[in-house]
């Protein structure tokens, strides 16, 4: 099972992503894990993303683009979480996986509202104390994700593999409401 999971930040992904990873007992590939963890290892890469990522930016394509394919080569099945969040990483990330022989199953969205997810985001930076989740930094990733991960939500939706669930509900219903999504387009659990 190759499911990719897509929404603004806050809106549940990583913990979604979890839990699918759990049910279908695949891996749960989250980017914003692995550069988090470049970065704190202090890697040549982790150096060159660490102020890219307290900026709230994105990270440049090339870089993202060799680590996923390099991931998900090593992976029969993922969840991938954090990637694509551009049109030109989602057109990178297709051609990869077509290179690799692993299309996706499945593309969910969690659609939740701008206040709910810096609600979540605010909450977040108050439990784990994240630089990245500082309120200039939420706005940011929000602007970009309405400026440029919005066409890749598109591209997927007109490639009728995507599926778009509301976001703002307990964790459980949204879980509920992935599963009923992917039943219903013929992806079924282990």
């Amino acid at each position: 099972m190759r499911i990719l999971i897509l929404g603004p930040q806050g809106s549940g992904k990583g913990t979604q992503a979890n839990l699918l990873a759990a049910v279908y007992r695949i891996p749960h590939v989250a980017t914003g894990d692995i550069l988090r963890e470049a970065a704190a290892r202090g890697s040549e890469l982790g150096r060159r993303v660490e102020p890219i990522l307290d900026r709230g930016d994105l990270v440049p394509d090339d870089l993202m683009i060799d680590l996923i394919r390099e991931r998900l080569e090593r992976e029969d099945g993922f969840v991938l979480d954090g990637f694509p969040r551009t049109l030109p990483q989602a057109e990178a990330l297709d051609a990869t996986l077509d290179d690799i022989g692993k299309p996706l199953d499945a593309v969910i969205l969690l659609e939740v509202s701008d206040d709910v997810a810096t609600r979540r985001l605010q909450a977040r930076a108050a439990e784990e104390g994240r630089a990245d989740d500082s309120p200039e930094a939420i706005r940011n990733r929000l602007r970009l994700y309405h400026e440029l991960t919005e066409a890749v939500v598109a591209r997927y939706r007109s490639d009728s593999v995507l599926v778009a669930v509301d976001g703002e509900g307990s964790v459980e219903e949204v879980a509920d409401q992935i599963e009923g999504a992917l039943i219903r387009i013929g992806v079924r659990s282990r």
